[in-house]
């Protein structure tokens, strides 16, 4: 009874498996590209007939000896395009409501993934408001994989935008679609498929990564080798056995939180700055931190409050043994009430608990957010803590730092699958995780244009339009000129604009110091949609970017810079153009006068006498940098240095 149990069971599962179907975004309200050829594939029967029926016209054809099959419909202009039947025997599928218009792909970490419902500070009308079912998105669920998938799984199946789901989609993406369609007045079709926190070459195919064998090499020596598939279970497991941990830790953690414990042997590490920047490059976990801080007698036992940067991802804080508050939010500047009563005079001791799950972990290094104010008194808390790592979530074995950063895994599980569709280009914004500690920010001006011509290998539709955004202001604001990774990193976008059908938008002026994620999304997606505008849609008289350095000359003691994307003239928001630099033969950068003249910009200062070079907006948090064009697009921060 029970083996025939069993031979019904695998008959039927055959069965089932060779039925019609499509992959997951070919569905009900999806949008397809006008003016293309478009495929549309599945699985059937292994050679039975399959016929896709769609604006009146029937396309044949045979499911392959592994069942998959394949149309391609003739290319048809932009509107309403009714629904579409495919038949294979018995089976039928109906998908309803389809428009023609133009598709693009949404891609990069966690400032394209994130929400419009997530900037509620900002977008409150739009929420509330937004209606267009010629804008529509498809949300693509996170994905690893060790080799090409042909099918994704869905976060948010084919909507339309309304009040009801235009929270779901990426801010960027849904500010970009909204523009073009303003201009364009033609459907607008948004693929979003984005992961926080990862780098390029999650992204890019095994093949693609032929250039970079510290990267191929280790997917074939570590992460080739895991079965992602599993992970989820081998994750858990991991996450139990710190659970474990942590639990029989808990008496000393509750110890370390009073101001009486004996923390002599733990180790000094700086607040506020992330562990990863302090020698913990793949640390995640608990980790305890101790603060020593003096309050005057005159300020003893009042009110006061204590202020935090960001915190990666939970803190639990507490002072003189008395818990304060606590947030789990990763991204968030913290403001917690001190009660009176519990500040004494002489010492004090700051205990701050924090876990981070995955990704940086630890304080945001943004001085001016970590003190505590009594009244109007200011008690800056910046300086060196003492700490101790409670609990340390395992990495998967074989892989250094988390599995989704790995090479190639992304691109096989959320990109792979995409392939077939036509598509007019691609929209990404990414780059932070490849200027983080441990990474090489001038690798990124090779790997993100080998990236890039990857996927347009891959994608085999020419060399598609593809738009990307420059990173952002993020991170401490620094008195005088110094080097910076995000810097170099800008730098390294911007020389990927000499591939042909690239476009960039500069955003250092909408970001946010304390805040890897800006809350200004609308500025990054009509600039991105600006750039598509005049790069994509015939507006090639448009100006649709910043000043960009073409030339300088020393001139006796000063240098002449002049610009590209002028426009109609250069232009400084504020009395006097800011972050600019120059230095002599020693290399030494200080900061310079810089006078506008006509379309060229003179640059000077006392202290150097026969100046070499100029930099502009070369820090990790430029964004009080003020050159614009007078159609007000902020200028491309570079140096002429090398």
């Amino acid at each position: 009874m029970r083996i025939g149990f069993i031979i019904a069971a695998l008959l039927f599962s055959q069965y089932t498996s060779a039925q019609l179907r499509l992959p997951a975004f070919l569905a009900d309200d999806m949008l397809l590209q006008q003016k293309k050829v478009n495929r549309i594939w599945g699985w059937a029967t292994p050679h039975q007939l399959v016929t896709v029926e769609f604006k009146e016209k029937k396309y044949p054809a045979f499911a392959n000896n592994n069942g998959e099959w394949q149309v391609f419909l003739d290319a048809a202009n932009a509107g309403s395009a009714g629904s579409m039947r495919i038949q294979s025997g018995e089976d039928k599928i109906e998908l309803k409501n389809i428009l023609l218009g133009e598709v693009w792909i949404c891609s990069g970490q966690s400032n394209m993934e994130m929400k419009l419902n997530a900037l509620q500070d900002l977008y409150k009308d739009e929420l509330l408001t937004a209606s267009n079912d010629n804008i529509r998105f498809v949300v693509v669920n996170r994905t690893m994989a060790n080799h090409p998938q042909q099918d994704v799984q869905l976060e948010r199946k084919w909507a339309a935008v309304t009040p009801a789901t235009v929270g779901d989609c990426s801010a960027v993406a849904y500010w970009y679609a909204k523009k073009l369609y303003q201009q364009l007045k033609v459907p607008i079709g948004l693929v979003v498929t984005s992961w926080g926190g990862t780098p390029a070459e999650a992204w890019t195919s095994f093949e693609g990564l032929h250039d970079f064998p510290a990267y191929s090499n280790n997917y074939i020596d570590g992460v080739g080798k895991i079965d992602l598939a599993g992970i989820n279970q081998l994750r858990q497991s991991l996450k139990e056995k710190f659970q474990q941990v942590v639990k029989e830790k808990a008496a000393f953690v509750a110890a370390s939180e009073q101001p009486g414990f004996d923390d002599t042997e733990w180790k000094e590490m700086l607040l506020p700055k992330p562990w990863e920047q302090q020698g913990y490059p793949t640390l995640d976990g608990i980790v305890m931190y101790r603060v020593i801080f003096n309050i005057d007698a005159a300020d003893a036992g009042k009110e006061a409050e204590i202020h935090l940067p960001a915190i990666d991802d939970m803190d639990s804080t507490y002072i003189n043994g008395v818990f304060i508050g606590s947030m789990n939010q990763y991204d968030a500047l913290r403001t917690y009430k001190i009660p009176a009563g519990i500040l004494k005079t002489g010492k004090n001791i700051l205990a701050i608990r924090v876990q981070d799950d995955q990704g940086g972990g630890g304080l945001s290094a943004v001085e001016d957010k970590y003190n505590i104010t009594v009244e109007n008194k200011v008690i800056p808390l910046t300086g060196n803590a003492k700490y101790s790592i409670v609990a340390e979530i395992e990495n998967v074995k074989g892989v250094a730092g988390d599995i989704e950063d790995q090479p190639t895994v992304l691109f096989n599980g959320m990109i792979a699958p995409l392939l077939p569709l036509s598509i007019r280009g691609a929209i990404w914004y990414q780059g932070e995780s490849n200027a983080d500690p441990g990474k090489d920010p001038f690798e990124y001006r090779v790997l993100f244009p080998a990236m890039i011509n990857d996927w347009r290998n891959r994608w085999a539709q020419g060399d598609f339009h593809f738009l990307f955004v420059q990173l952002s202001s993020y991170g401490p604001l620094k008195n005088q000129p110094g080097e910076s990774a995000w810097a170099v990193l800008r730098e390294s976008q911007t020389k990927t604009l000499q591939l042909p059908n690239t476009a960039m938008a500069v955003t250092i002026d909408v970001g946010n110091y304390a805040d890897i994620h800006p809350h200004k999304k609308k500025e990054v997606g009509e600039r991105l949609a600006d750039g598509a505008l005049k790069l994509v849609y015939g507006k090639t008289t448009m100006i649709s970017s910043g000043p960009q350095i073409k030339s300088f000359k020393i001139q006796s003691h000063q240098l002449i810079l002049q610009f590209d994307n002028a426009g109609a003239g250069l232009v400084a928001k504020g009395k006097m153009l800011k972050h600019f630099a120059i230095a002599g033969a020693d290399k030494k950068f200080v900061w310079a006068n810089a006078v506008i003249k006509g379309n060229t910009i003179v640059v000077s200062s006392k202290l150097v006498a026969n100046p070499v070079a100029v930099r502009y907006a070369w820090a990790d948090s430029p964004i009080d940098a003020n050159l614009y064009n007078k159609e007000g697009y902020p200028a491309v921060p570079f140096r002429t240095d090398d």
